[in-house]
């Protein structure tokens, strides 16, 4: 048998947590006290504006979307990182965390 799964015991901990403003982040998403979803509202205002602009549902290209991989880059590495002034830097968007994490393990095998 492997060892005690990390996010399970998130779980666990804040069935023992005895304080009544905790909130159990274990479960990949937030929950209400009754244990229903609870949706952010600055994620309710973020898909309004995308059903807004009527997005014709295309795929993005193999690489992700430009503007997003740039910006995610800039965030990760800095305004003025001398790897993006020079150009030195590839980057991709890729599916989900655990995706990432697969595809970033693959990548550097």
């Amino acid at each position: 048998m492997g060892p005690p799964d990390a996010i399970l015991g998130v779980t666990e901990a804040f069935h023992r947590d005895t304080n009544p403003k905790k909130m159990n982040l274990g479960v990949g998403a937030y929950r209400d006290d009754q244990g229903k979803p609870f949706v952010l509202p600055c994620v309710r205002e973020a898909e309004n504006r995308l059903l807004a602009e009527n997005l014709n549902k295309e795929y993005a290209g193999i690489a992700g979307l430009p503007d997003f991989t740039k910006l995610a880059a800039r965030l990760a590495l800095g305004e003025n990182s001398e790897v993006i002034k020079s150009g030195r830097i590839t980057t991709m968007q890729s599916i989900s965390g655990t995706g990432a994490l697969r595809i970033g393990s693959e990548f550097i095998q």
